[in-house]
């Protein structure tokens, strides 16, 4: 059918009010990633550590944790597919499965009956190998556990969203649970593959878990620049369908994304688009057209990040930044102190947290802190000036 808008011929506004008459190619970006490259030092250490449970049967946590938007969940996905793919067992589970031993059986796809009131706990049938056991009075998770792993085969349980067992009650429970698991001591290969925002490591930490095994905590950053143009490349010809040149739109975009995973998704899902409007081609209205969606998206996911923190520590983080370069770490010492100035006493853990929950700040490798995505230190600065000097008054308490 012939297009009867050639795109050669498109200006912005026509090329706008076409898109708004088509159905959106958007695609969940907290799912499995559409294209998935890099993260490949991560994926080696899951896969040695694997290797390790196995040959231990034991297990651990593996934990990767960070801002939002940094590819935690695309990455999960990705790695429970490695694990599947070496004949491990991946069960997707939520934190009461770790103090609720019938949840625990849910997760995995066991059946099973509740005791009676008097007793706490469950009868339980196994499959394995095609033969049908059944276990009675099983009191815990970690009893689940034993009975239902395959030490030929391995368990991952994968948690995503792992911050939220601080919202549950059950701290004594979890805490049996989690470092039966950290310590290996089921018997059996079971991993606990977890991703969370940047405080799930405290978080851990006050469920009894104080020190992980090297190499299985991940602060999970930017892309590098080989492994951003290659996404970016995939989304324009894969799904956008280019057959051009597409480096001046790689570019385009990359000068505006900073690797981050999230930003790339709001500048190559509008790209894509375009691209599939016009058959193909690529015209200066629809790289416009792109580049102010994208950007849209961008401050969106800003507003976002800075909801709920009050304009005052906005401000003082502002000023703290303001003649540093972009990236720049600061010690957590140096932040709450920070804090401590616009903040009462008792205030400024609380600030502290969020601010790291909400992916303002993230922890590094080296143990620091910084705003995970240059742009957004300098979105930061200019949408929130320094008002004046931090005294010993501070900015007033917020």
């Amino acid at each position: 059918m012939t297009d009867p808008h050639p795109p050669e011929k498109q200006d912005l506004q026509t090329l706008e009010s076409r898109i708004a008459g088509l159905d959106d190619i958007y695609m969940d970006d907290r799912g499995p990633a559409r294209h998935f490259h890099g993260r490949k030092r991560i994926r080696s250490s899951f896969a040695k550590l694997r290797t390790l449970a196995r040959e231990q049967h034991g297990g651990t946590i593996f934990l990767i944790q960070g801002a939002p938007g940094a590819g935690k969940t695309a990455l999960l996905h990705k790695l429970a597919k490695d694990a599947r793919e070496e004949k491990w067992n991946v069960a997707r589970i939520h934190p009461r499965a770790l103090y609720d031993p019938g949840q625990m059986a849910d997760c995995l796809g066991l059946s099973y009956t509740p005791l009676t009131q008097k007793h706490w706990g469950i009868d339980l049938r196994v499959v394995t190998a095609g033969k049908t056991r059944e276990i009675r009075g099983v009191g815990t998770p970690s009893q689940v556990l034993r009975q239902a792993s395959e030490p030929k085969r391995g368990l991952v349980l994968l948690m995503d969203e792992a911050q939220t067992v601080a919202m549950e009650d059950e701290k004594a429970a979890m805490t049996h649970t989690l470092n039966a698991i950290h310590n290996g001591e089921l018997g059996q290969p079971v991993i606990l593959l977890a991703g969370g925002l940047g405080t799930t490591e405290a978080t851990f930490g006050k469920l009894g878990i104080s020190r992980f095994r090297q190499g299985c905590v991940v602060n999970l950053g930017r892309l590098d620049a080989k492994v951003e143009r290659a996404v970016i490349h995939d989304w324009l010809v894969l799904d956008g369908g280019t057959t051009g040149d597409v480096t001046p739109w790689i570019d385009a975009i990359a000068r505006e994304t900073d690797g981050w995973p999230q930003h790339i998704v709001c500048f190559t899902q509008p790209a894509a688009q375009v691209l599939q409007l016009n058959q193909g081609r690529m015209t200066d209205p629809g790289l416009t057209y792109m580049l102010r969606r994208g950007r849209d998206g961008k401050a969106e996911y800003y507003d976002g990040r800075v909801l709920g923190i009050s304009r005052g520590n906005r401000t003082a983080l502002a000023q703290v930044l303001v003649e540093r370069a972009p990236s720049t770490e600061l010690e957590e010492e140096e932040v709450l102190a920070l804090l401590a100035q616009v903040n009462a006493p008792d205030r400024v853990q609380a600030v502290f947290d969020m601010i790291l929950h909400k992916g303002v700040l993230a922890w590094t490798p080296s143990g620091r802190l910084a705003i995970p995505i240059p742009s957004m230190q300098d979105w930061l600065i200019r949408m929130h000036p320094p008002e004046r000097k931090l005294g010993a008054g501070g900015l007033g308490r917020v």
